[in-house]
């Protein structure tokens, strides 16, 4: 059976995924980090329970409000989730 859509690009990769839980303040946060393929300085953060991502690097998050608004966090509970990824990444 024939498809009715033009794939431009399929491919299949072997990523290495980094699982971190931990209990905050606030609550426990499950995320998945695994590298950028095109920015090395990059890291994809998957929040599981929330089903959100952000691509981030460790110079993102001095400044950077994504966290709150991408993450659906509240300001204190991204404030702990940015200290912790300032760890890890």
């Amino acid at each position: 059976m024939g498809s009715k859509f033009e794939i431009l690009k399929d491919e299949t990769k072997t990523k290495e995924l980094r699982y971190i839980s931990f209990m905050g303040n606030y609550q426990r946060y499950d995320f998945a980090l695994m590298n950028h393929e095109e920015d090395p300085d990059k890291t994809v953060v998957i929040h599981l329970q929330k089903n959100r991502f952000i691509v981030v690097g460790k110079e993102d998050l001095n400044n950077n409000r994504d966290v709150e608004h991408i993450l659906h966090e509240t300001a204190m509970e991204a404030d702990e989730v940015r200290a912790f990824l300032k760890e890890v990444l």
